[in-house]
């Protein structure tokens, strides 16, 4: 693999859980020789079903997508329960998906606070569609359109200040620096 293999990160910025408003979503197109090439960002609902729509075409217009080779999200989910298709979001844009996780997520309390939202299954399901989950040092991850081995491989080459990949880690502190004023903690 190429160090100048360039991979997009994606994550949200703050909110209110279940506010009815919309929140940022900001991409970091980042090399793997360690140099941002771009920003990307567009807003999606706090709870909505539009992320996986809104991801797929903030990536499709941008003049970054011909660089892109993985799509790196922090979870499955954005704004809430706002769950992204990782399937759609792959076949679509025909960009291998990693989803990093901090923690192994709990099903069993996930599958209870979906129950009070509209589409709850829908959105199981889709969570469920990630496949499985691999750990990876401190992080865990899955994995669409590629092998858990590139995944791995790809999470290690972008993982060097803390746990997360760094182009996840940038659009975390971007993100969360233009909703709160100020960047929070990754």
């Amino acid at each position: 693999m190429k160090n100048a293999l360039t991979v997009i990160g994606i994550d949200d910025g703050s909110f209110t859980p279940k506010s009815k408003t919309t929140v940022p979503i900001v991409g970091v197109v980042f090399r793997l020789d360690n140099r941002v090439e771009g920003i990307l960002s567009e807003k999606v609902e706090v709870d909505g079903i539009d992320s996986t729509r809104k991801i797929i075409s903030m990536i499709s217009r941008s003049k970054f997508k011909p660089l892109i080779s993985y799509i790196l999200l922090d979870g499955i989910n954005v704004a809430g329960f706002n769950v992204i298709d990782v399937e759609k979001l792959h076949a679509a844009l025909g960009i291998p998906v990693i989803i990093t996780f901090r923690r192994n997520p709990d099903m069993k309390k996930i599958s209870i606070a979906l129950k009070k939202l509209k589409n709850s299954k829908k959105r199981l399901m889709l969570i469920e569609q990630g496949g499985k989950i691999y750990t990876n040092g401190k992080i865990f991850y899955q994995c669409c359109g590629t092998d858990s081995k590139t995944a791995k491989t790809v999470l290690k080459k972008c993982s060097f200040f803390s746990n997360l990949p760094e182009p996840v880690r940038l659009a975390h502190l971007i993100a969360s620096g233009v909703t709160r004023g100020q960047s929070t903690r990754p």
